[in-house]
């Protein structure tokens, strides 16, 4: 029974993930809003039927605390926590969420998803502009500082900012789940923050179209930007994963024409293209009998990621994807979602943005027919 339940609950959880990311790229505020407090609502119950499970617990051991996902809170945190406890919910809260919230969300962001960690993920909090290099205009030179050679370096460089696009994420907020307390109420506000974030930003890394949300890997940084929205990359048709394709279509590309070594790169594919078509192409029977799978003739790690359009892989190097996020640190009242009685509905607001560095950083390929040639040697 156990086993089957949790089958179901696994099963669940994956739906309302494949809802949510259909939700977010619906471009209907409602729908999204909706989406959102569904999928929180979700992990809130989950985590007070969980709590009840532990109430015969010592859960001030640390290891029986590791093991349920809770943290030991600050007496900031276990002060705000108090204070939404006992003013029945987020509303009116005047103290800002602890700042050791947000880093632990960042941290679990981090740890829990493979994209994030391979990517240039950075937590910008109250930093509001990041510096990137452009391309491979040179930024450093020796000799006289002229007024061109100055002009040079100016243009080498560019600011983007990270408070142009916001995610949000909704919290209801249930009285079972205040009178958990507050180590139980801060992995609720932790959960939900990370997953909403991480469907949010994993599927804007790989996809954004620019328009009020990042550029993803997908996209061409110069071509034509109809409202706001920035095309998609041609994708060039691969058969097979042979040393000679790799080489020629993936690794040489990325060298930008021999000015820089390329070490690993990543290959970012739909979990369907990985297991139909990734996962044959590399696993091989050894002369022991036993298999061997990832095996690739270049240094390539592979991700897979439900946000890849079936049929297509990307690859490029991780750090040539920046992302920046922040917090407003702030969990107020929303009134535009009201489709659950008996709960009071709050929003907090994330701000991200990022890009890849230049447009050469990732290529796209279509890998519809990989597999069925024979790859020439």
């Amino acid at each position: 029974m156990a086993i089957k339940n949790l089958d179901r609950e696994l099963k669940n959880e994956a739906q309302m993930k494949e809802e949510l990311l259909k939700a977010m790229n619906s471009g209907d505020e409602k729908e999204l809003a909706e989406a959102l407090t569904k999928f929180a609502n979700s992990i809130q119950e989950n985590i007070i039927a969980e709590a009840k499970k532990a109430v015969n617990e010592d859960l001030t051991d640390q290891q029986a605390m590791a093991a349920r996902g809770l943290k030991p809170l600050t007496k900031e945190e276990m002060a705000y926590y108090n204070e939404v406890i006992q003013g029945q919910g987020f509303d009116g809260v005047e103290k800002l969420v602890p700042p050791t919230v947000i880093d632990r969300v960042f941290e679990d962001l981090v740890r829990d998803h493979e994209l994030l960690q391979n990517i240039e993920f950075v937590n910008t909090t109250g930093i509001t502009e990041w510096i990137l290099k452009k391309g491979d205009i040179p930024t450093a030179w020796w000799g006289k500082l002229t007024a061109e050679i100055k002009e040079i370096l100016d243009e080498g460089f560019e600011k983007i900012s990270t408070e142009l696009f916001k995610l949000s994420a909704f919290l209801p907020v249930a009285k079972a789940m205040l009178d958990l307390g507050p180590v139980w109420l801060d992995r609720y506000v932790r959960t939900v923050l990370t997953e909403a974030m991480a469907i949010g930003l994993e599927d804007a890394t790989i996809r954004g179209t620019g328009k009020e949300q990042p550029i993803g890997m997908m996209r061409d940084l110069e071509g034509a930007v109809v409202n706001g929205e920035y095309p998609e990359k041609e994708a060039v048709a691969i058969t097979d994963l042979s040393p000679k394709t790799l080489g020629k279509e993936v690794m040489a590309p990325l060298t930008k024409n021999g000015k820089r070594k390329v070490s690993q790169v990543l290959f970012v594919v739909n979990p369907l293209d990985y297991w139909e078509k990734i996962f044959p192409e590399t696993t091989i029977l050894t002369q022991n009998g036993t298999y061997v799978y990832g095996v690739l003739p270049i240094p390539a790690k592979v991700i897979q990621s439900v946000s890849v359009p079936q049929g297509r892989l990307i690859a490029g190097l991780g750090k040539d994807y920046f992302l920046g996020v922040g917090s407003s640190r702030k969990i107020e009242y929303s009134d535009e979602v009201r489709i659950i009685e008996d709960e009071r509905v709050y929003v907090t607001k994330q701000y991200a943005n990022g890009r890849p560095k230049d447009n050469d950083s990732f290529l796209v390929f279509d890998i519809t027919n990989l597999g069925t040639e024979t790859p020439t040697p």
